[in-house]
């Protein structure tokens, strides 16, 4: 089944096509397209197993390469001559990953928000898998709120009041466990692979940005720092989720950059 997926704006103007985060869907980025679609062409996509992707499943052996193929299916059917490709969180290692694997010459430039670049040695890769495996266990037989509120926990969410926390919890009840259980270990972290060296020799504009607040990935992106192709920016205020923080200011860093 296809994925689904939202557009608004102009076809005639610069394309943007959206990949959202875990729990997500495409009207995460709705504030953002608001304030950008006088300007571009607004392309939001539902991950498998998410929003109203729901019922298209994650293949557990070829997890990225089968996400990769749904979402060039998308592209294709819209006919794109170019796109700019932003991802946030899972989204981006999808949309890196895809970058790196996928050489499409409409892909112009890469803007990723708060995303793992990948695990650079097995051990970690092992670690990483299984504390998914433990997470995609909670979402598949423990009820959707119980395991949410275990998830917005997280040492990644510190930055979000209980009141914040309450409203996310609220928005993403609507998931189901099971696609997203399989989507978590479709494109689990322990198995991406490492982009470092795609990175340093692609010549692909990418923009990198993190959170002054998401102190994991604050640490995680000084490696990004010395590739002078990647334009690394810190928002200060925000944390994992920029956008969502503050859509005005990621919206204005769109139309500065792509214009």
């Amino acid at each position: 089944m296809p994925l689904h997926k939202i557009e608004q704006g102009c076809n005639n103007k610069p394309t943007l096509v959206f990949l959202h985060g875990f729990l997500g869907s495409s009207s995460d980025w709705s504030e953002t397209i608001t304030l950008l679609k006088d300007d571009f062409h607004c392309v939001a996509i539902d991950l498998p197993g998410h929003g109203k992707s729901v019922s298209t499943e994650s293949s557990l052996h070829d997890g990225f390469n089968h996400c990769h193929h749904l979402i060039k299916d998308v592209l294709d059917d819209l006919n794109l001559q170019e796109y700019t490709l932003i991802g946030y969180s899972l989204g981006g290692r999808i949309a890196l990953d895809y970058a790196r694997t996928q050489h499409d010459p409409r892909l112009i430039a890469l803007l990723l928000e708060s995303s793992h670049t990948g695990l650079d040695n097995e051990q970690a890769k092992e670690r990483r898998f299984m504390s998914d495996h433990s997470w995609a266990r909670k979402f598949a037989i423990q009820s959707i709120n119980e395991t949410l509120s275990e998830w917005y926990d997280q040492d990644i969410f510190s930055d979000l009041s209980d009141r914040k926390k309450e409203m996310l919890i609220s928005k993403r009840l609507n998931n189901y466990g099971v696609p997203l259980a399989n989507m978590l270990l479709a494109t689990s972290l322990g198995k991406q692979v490492d982009s470092l060296s795609y990175l340093q020799k692609t010549q692909l504009p990418i923009h990198y940005c993190y959170g002054g607040k998401d102190k994991k990935f604050k640490k995680g992106s000084s490696k990004l720092n010395e590739l002078t192709n990647i334009n690394v920016v810190e928002f200060e205020r925000a944390g994992h989720n920029i956008h969502q923080y503050n859509a005005t200011q990621f919206a204005a860093f769109i139309s500065k950059n792509f214009t």
